[in-house]
């Protein structure tokens, strides 16, 4: 990918986000941290994120709205939900309702990278579509 991968981190404890930043750096994918689902849904549309990383609840909200926020976005995303531990259940019921993917620490590269990876080509694929139908469009 020759794109620079960028995503909003949204959480309110910096734990397990804090060795998740350090991962996704070494993966070359840029991080801007937020409290926040408000915070959130105003940078989207601003800063067009390739995913957003986010805690099941925070401050304001759950990962529903942030998910929701995303899907409103002109560009589309992809939305990664951040657990405190694995979670089998949790992970099937997330993805039933639209989530991208669900992770959880310890964050070990090659999961993390493959996560990563296939994010940012479903973002970049849904781009690409999106552009097309725009150009078909005019």
């Amino acid at each position: 990918m020759s794109e620079n991968l960028f995503a909003i981190l949204v959480h309110g404890q910096s734990g397990p986000f804090e060795s998740l930043k350090r991962m996704l750096r070494e993966l070359s994918v840029e991080t801007y941290s937020v409290a926040t689902c408000q915070e959130a849904a105003s940078l989207i549309p601003q800063c067009k994120p390739h995913m957003v990383f986010t805690e099941s609840t925070v401050a304001d909200g759950t990962w529903l709205s942030v998910f929701n926020s995303a899907e409103a976005a002109d560009a589309p995303l992809s939305v990664i939900v951040v657990g405190t531990f694995p979670d089998t259940k949790c992970y099937l019921s997330l993805m039933e309702r639209g989530a991208f993917d669900f992770v959880a620490p310890p964050f070990e590269r090659e999961p993390l990278s493959f996560v990563v990876r296939s994010a940012a080509l479903d973002t970049l694929r849904r781009r690409g579509v999106l552009a097309a139908q725009t150009v078909g469009a005019s």
